[in-house]
């Protein structure tokens, strides 16, 4: 009986899948450019409604099984999409014509795979090449910022090649990298930050290289955005499962620029940039040099008696800074045949920064190409050479016991003494104090004579092999690569302003990464009936990622007048190495029933080298449903809303930790004679990877013709098992232990319009608008601990960043006043506020409450103008700047210095039978100098400002000159530019730009974003562009 009922259903199954195949045709045409009438290669055919599709050749042909009256959506890159009824003709030729709004159309996801916008169920955002190029961002994380919502982008600062964090959604790991993946033509990339706590030295008394003291570039800034065609942002773990693990914290999904088949088109661009400060902090222009009201040339600060006329005045702050430049050059070669593809590109860009002596050089070539051998064999590959070096100041809180970078050092410069007359008439440096323990160095000899230097040398390249055996199944198989060299080099030179070595020295770190891929991806799509499709995706990745490094320390020049580590007579060396393999297996089943009903499946199961053996196989995935309500209800033929659909998706995916983390590596000692000590870190052998749940809905609307689009998102996920390392007993040999412990929430909303509010004749507006609105709660952090602080982020000293249980994640750790229980501020018996030393408690999230941007494009003939307007409400900034000015006596806030006051508050009574009381403070007191500088300016408190903000990202206007204007002149296309950046900035915040990072782009956890001490302050500029192709 079973036997038949088997062959009852497998024959059953059978006939229904003939009688699919036998309502299908095959269809061929050929699709072409209205531009200049080449073939198009490489565009998207897929049947409405379903996931059957193909792809043209390097011909524009195209092959597709479809039957009559099925509707044949054309999908291209930078192209308007159109759509064809299947008749009864079997041959479809179609022209597609140039549309920067064609990108939403498709959309590039996980593997190269790509999908139409209609089929997908989750948030997935994408941006166009001419977008970011728009900004006139020569990082292309900075290219995104306003771009997506929900995806929050801070630059380090203004400084020449300065890096950038991006972090989407909040982040979810307290102590891990919240950064997500990036990935460039299907193969991952490194977007490290070098950071303080792998730098020469770290904790040897010479932290020459720190990351929170130099403003290194993040890796994918080395990209040179003039190769990309598309960037598409996977926010979730249900868009980014494919990717596993690395994916935890979504992917940015890179497309680069390809050949096309037809006549050879070459390209020139080329950009002139002036920038200058931005804003600077106002100071005090009435107490010159001294201390308590007289004049003292032993000190550095400005606590003096008042500037009498005629006493010499200098503004030190302004007249530091100068007028940087860019130049960037770029030249591309496209072109092909039936058979081939190839695209050839070479970037220059040159950078001097408003910091007097600092420099920033990129180099880029790349070479992609196609090669298609008949109608089931194709290859693929890139290569792209980059190169960049920098030459940047010591900022931040500078040298490991030094005075400062050279920001800090102008905050606590006097008035009176001219800071630019650094140098003395035998060259040597002009002290301003006699005194090596109260000095402090010079800016102008900071940066000629203490330079931080980097310099990168990198490889990225892909190849791989296609086959197409039939119209629904594809085999594809791509190595790839990533390998650079960094060097990195910090200089103390001679008489820097150091007590215990006046004798110089040197550290150098070289570092090599190498991280290859192989993924192997088959896809299928098939049309069972007419109202039923299928997906599947099959797939196996294997990566592997190694660096190694070594650091040399020299100390004590034996030549005043050579640096070089042979110079020196105290050397230590000190090697790293970390191996690291990841494999993963995954699938993916899609379902689309009648054109309105779209399933979506996908599993993943990774296996870490990082973790132990017994828990480095983990599986997770995702289940997403996608309703098309306005295909399956009926709507008025005249209705304003054309298309609305329901998505709803489930994921989970996993995280594991860095290398190393389970056993307890000895680490070699540097100093007393070598050897070998325990590292930092203490092993633990039963470490399990992060997991991390998420639950995502939204709507989708189309309006008027397609023309508008609107989605609303709402999310949230948590993340339990956080891997995070708290600090130990020093009895135990270890400073910091990995656990497993601590749960963090993320929820929030995003919504976007996004289209073409007018199209009227030659005149067009564009719109979109991006809202983000992100809730982070740290649920539970492990007993005892009562905060997790990030050190990297540790860079003054009366705040961090740190999480607290019932905090964000992005939460404000500061030393603060001490409060009664009603919450009055303590005043001491001598009647000035009391706080405890080193005592960080809650005082406020740095990450906002909403962001919203809204980008705008007009156009009209051969004019356009566009502008990025960046609206921030909520979120704190610590105000390091403001603090080093209180200390110096140069802050406006010093003004009342000598005044007498009463501070509010209560003294604490201590009773008989010891119990507290509090009675009102009536003690009138003075402001002091003491009270300035060793009560005020060391409570963090004091210097929390309000992040908030409205700025003018940039404003953009192009026209391209018409084609009679050329003549004989073989010009296809002419463009001029100019490009305002950052032309307006509304902010409550006192200091700079709230807009910072001081400690770096590469800071873990919730980063060092809202922290401005020591840093480059941002800039405003202008970019004269030219575009020329022929």
């Amino acid at each position: 009986m079973k036997i038949a009922l088997r062959l009852m259903l497998f024959a059953l199954s059978f006939l229904i899948a003939q009688t699919g195949f036998a309502q299908s045709k095959t269809i061929t045409g050929r699709v072409t450019s209205a531009d200049d009438g080449s073939a198009l290669p490489g565009v998207s055919v897929v049947v409405k409604g379903t996931s059957n599709g193909a792809s043209t050749d390097g011909e524009g042909k195209y092959s597709i099984q479809a039957s009559s009256g099925s509707v044949l959506v054309y999908t291209f890159i930078g192209m308007v999409s159109q759509e064809r009824t299947v008749g009864v003709d079997n041959t479809i030729d179609v022209v597609l014509k140039s549309d920067a709004k064609a990108l939403e159309e498709v959309v590039v996801t996980g593997f190269n795979i790509a999908q139409e916008q209609k089929t997908i169920n989750y948030a997935v955002q994408s941006v166009s090449g001419k977008a970011l190029e728009d900004s006139r961002q020569q990082n292309v994380v900075n290219a995104l910022q306003g771009k997506v919502a929900g995806v929050n982008i801070i630059s380090s600062g203004g400084g020449a090649g300065e890096g950038a964090s991006i972090v989407i959604r909040g982040g979810s790991s307290i102590d891990g990298d919240n950064q997500p993946l990036f990935v460039i033509d299907g193969i991952p990339i490194d977007n490290s930050s070098f950071q303080e706590s792998t730098a020469p030295g770290a904790g040897s008394g010479f932290n020459g290289i720190l990351g929170r003291s130099v403003g290194s570039s993040n890796r994918a800034g080395d990209l040179n955005p003039e190769d990309i065609a598309s960037i598409t942002v996977l926010k979730g773990p249900a868009a980014a499962a494919l990717y596993g693990l690395r994916a935890g914290n979504g992917a940015v999904i890179i497309t680069t620029k390809k050949g096309v088949a037809g006549q050879t088109s070459v390209s020139y661009n080329a950009l002139f940039s002036f920038d200058k400060v931005n804003r600077l902090p106002e100071v005090q222009n009435v107490y010159m040099q001294g201390t308590n009201g007289v004049f003292d040339g032993t000190t550095r600060r400005s606590w003096g008696p008042k500037f009498q006329e005629g006493d010499p005045q200098y503004d030190n702050i302004g007249d530091f800074f100068q007028t940087g430049f860019k130049m960037n050059h770029n030249l591309s070669v496209s072109g092909g045949s039936e058979k081939t593809s190839f695209y050839i590109s070479a970037n220059h860009l040159d950078q001097g920064g408003v910091v007097p002596e600092t420099e920033y050089e990129k180099n880029s070539v790349r070479v992609s190409g196609t090669a298609k051998f008949n109608d089931i064999l194709s290859f693929d590959g890139s290569a792209n050479y980059l190169q960049t070096s920098g030459k940047r100041a010591l900022q931040g809180p500078g040298l490991f016991g030094g005075t400062g970078g050279f920001l800090v050092s102008i905050f606590n410069w006097p008035l009176n003494d001219n800071m630019s007359d650094w140098q003395n008439p035998d060259g040597s440096r002009r002290r301003l104090l006699e005194s090596v323990t109260g000095d402090i160095d010079n800016p102008y000899f900071t940066v000629n004579k203490n330079p931080q230097t980097d310099r990168v040398e990198r490889m990225i390249g892909n190849v791989g092999v296609t086959l197409d055996p039939t119209d629904w199944l594809k085999i594809n198989y791509r190595l790839g690569s990533d390998v650079y060299t960094e060097r990195t080099e910090s200089v103390r030179s001679p008489g820097t302003s150091l007590p215990n070595n006046q004798q110089g020295g040197l550290a150098v770190s070289v570092n090599q990464f190498q991280q290859y891929t192989s993924n192997f991806v088959v896809t299928a799509n098939k049309n069972f009936t007419e109202k039923l499709g299928a997906g599947l995706v099959l797939g196996n990745t294997v990566e592997q990622t190694e660096t190694k490094g070594v650091d040399y320390l020299g100390l004590i020049f034996q030549n005043p007048d050579f640096v070089g580590l042979n110079n020196t007579t105290n050397r230590s060396v000190i090697q790293r190495n970390s191996l690291r393999r990841l494999i993963g297996a995954f699938a993916r089943v899609s379902l689309d029933y009648d054109n309105f009903l779209f399933l979506e499946l996908q599993g993943r199961n990774d296996w870490s080298s990082t973790l132990p053996v017994k828990n480095r196989s983990f599986a997770y995935g995702s289940a997403s449903l996608g309703y098309v309500f306005t295909e399956h209800l009926p709507l008025a033929t005249d209705s304003f809303l054309k298309f609305g659909k329901f998505n709803i998706s489930y994921a989970q995916v996993g995280k594991d930790s860095p290398p190393y983390r389970v056993s307890s590596p000895l680490t070699n000692n540097t100093f007393l004679g070598g050897g070998f000590r325990n590292n930092f870190f203490g092993g633990n052998p039963e470490l399990k990877p992060e997991t991390k749940t998420s639950f995502e809905t939204g709507l989708d609307f189309n309006f008027s013709k397609n023309n508008l689009r609107f989605n609303v998102t709402y999310y949230q996920d948590r993340t339990i098992d956080q891997i995070i390392a708290p600090r130990l007993s020093q009895a135990s040999g270890f400073i910091l232990q990995y656990v497993n412990g601590g749960t963090v929430e993320n929820r929030g909303i995003e919504a976007i319009l996004s289209g073409t509010a007018i199209e009227k004749g030659d005149f067009s507006w564009d719109v979109v608008a991006n809202f983000a609105r992100n809730r982070s709660e740290v649920i539970s952090i492990p007993y005892p601990l009562t905060e997790i602080y990030q050190s990297d982020s540790w860079i003054v000293g009366f705040a961090r960043g740190s999480v607290f249980q019932g905090s964000s994640l992005s939460a404000l750790g500061a030393m603060q006043y001490e409060r009664a229980p009603d919450g009055q501020m303590i005043i001491s018996s001598t009647g000035y506020p009391t706080f405890v030393d080193q005592k960080f408690t809650y005082a406020g999230d740095r990450a906002p409450d909403f962001t919203l941007q809204i980008t705008n494009t007009f156009k009209y003939n051969n004019l356009s103008l566009s502008f990025l307007a960046d609206i921030r409400k909520g979120g704190v900034v610590v105000n390091g700047n403001e603090a080093a000015l209180v200390n110096s006596g140069l802050s406006n806030r010093t003004l009342d210095r000598y005044k007498k006051a009463v501070f509010p508050g209560v003294v604490a009574v201590t009773g008989a039978d010891g119990n507290v009381t509090y009675v009102p403070n009536t003690r009138e007191v003075e402001l002091t100098e003491s009270y300035y500088r060793n009560i005020m300016s060391v409570v963090g408190t004091n210097f929390i400002e309000d992040a908030s903000w409205v700025r003018l990202r940039y404003v953009t206007m192009a026209y391209s000159l018409p084609k009679e204007f050329f003549g004989r002149i073989p010009f296809k296309n002419v463009e001029l530019n100019v490009t305002g950046r950052n032309l307006l900035l509304l902010t409550k915040y006192s200091g700079s730009d709230p807009e910072t990072a001081a400690a770096g782009s590469g800071v873990r956890g919730g980063g060092s974003g809202g922290f401005d001490y020591g840093s480059v302050p941002g800039t405003k500029g202008v970019d004269l562009g030219i575009k020329l192709s022929f």
